[in-house]
């Protein structure tokens, strides 16, 4: 009972604090963003948003996954947009303010795709023999209350106290790094004595979903003639993203740890991925 509630109330407890040390690096400027690159924040939305989930679920059902990992993957896919797109952006001379209004809207829109999706997966990856179900408008309620309300709250500190803000959201910063890794080790510890197993089966869908969602990102963007810093920022937004939503969906609702493993792996592979295009934007993008 006791590791229940720590569970259920811990885990959403500790992704707000991070959402509003994400809040504390926004401001209304940021949104405004939207009428002044609609073509770039658009594809950047749909691409990590929509085209990435549907991905997930192609290569799902191409792999022939396991039920809760194919459903994880496409969790996976379907989580917001990564804050940390903005450090990889400004230090692969991509578009950071394109970057900082992608997590921005991104957060937003997830609150209501991510439901979605998710439910898509477990209806089709079921076969009418999963009970768990994401109640709609209770995981969009989550969803506000874990991402919307806590960016909102940062904003607000941000702009009564940009100090303040400034310092914490450093803090913050690291703090949701230890949080990550501690999830991935406590999914892992879980799973012990599977884990081999289930790490060949979701590993290379993982690296396939991160794989795809670069090439969708690059391409896509050249032929929409968007620029290269455009173009490097889109596919950072697409391929790292707030997995630790995943894994909270995966256990405090569906209580399945197996669920959670695609967000785990997907979340220490991001960064790999990351400092692949910070490299090629370094060497694509003149200073």
């Amino acid at each position: 009972m006791e590791q229940s509630a720590l569970i259920d109330i811990g885990l959403p407890a500790v992704v707000f604090i991070i959402m509003a040390g994400i809040g504390m690096t926004l401001s209304p400027r940021d949104f405004e963003r939207v009428a002044t690159r609609p073509k770039a924040l658009i594809w950047g939305i749909t691409a990590a948003l929509i085209i990435l989930p549907v991905l997930g679920l192609a290569l799902a059902v191409i792999l022939d996954l396991p039920r809760d990992i194919a459903i994880g993957l496409v969790i996976t896919a379907a989580c917001p947009i990564g804050t940390t797109t903005s450090l990889f952006s400004y230090l692969a001379r991509g578009d950071v303010a394109l970057s900082i209004a992608l997590s921005a809207i991104g957060c937003l829109v997830a609150i209501a795709t991510l439901p979605l999706f998710a439910n898509f997966a477990i209806d089709y990856f079921g076969d009418g023999d999963m009970q768990v179900h994401l109640p709609i408008l209770r995981t969009i309620g989550m969803m506000l209350l874990i991402i919307l309300f806590p960016v909102m709250l940062g904003m607000g500190i941000r702009r009564k106290a940009p100090g303040f803000a400034a310092r914490a959201e450093k803090l913050v910063a690291v703090f949701g790094v230890l949080v990550l890794v501690a999830l991935i080790i406590g999914i892992g510890a879980s799973v012990k004595d599977r884990w081999v197993a289930i790490l060949v089966t979701a590993g290379p869908a993982v690296i396939g979903l991160t794989a795809s969602g670069i090439a969708v990102g690059l391409i896509g963007s050249r032929l929409l003639g968007l620029s290269s810093a455009e173009a490097i920022t889109v596919a950072l937004s697409i391929s790292i993203r707030n997995a630790a939503i995943g894994m909270v969906l995966a256990i405090t609702m569906m209580r399945s740890p197996e669920v959670a493993v695609p967000p785990a792996l997907f979340g220490l592979l991001m960064y790999a991925s990351g400092f692949v295009l910070l490299a090629y934007g370094r060497r694509k993008i003149t200073a």
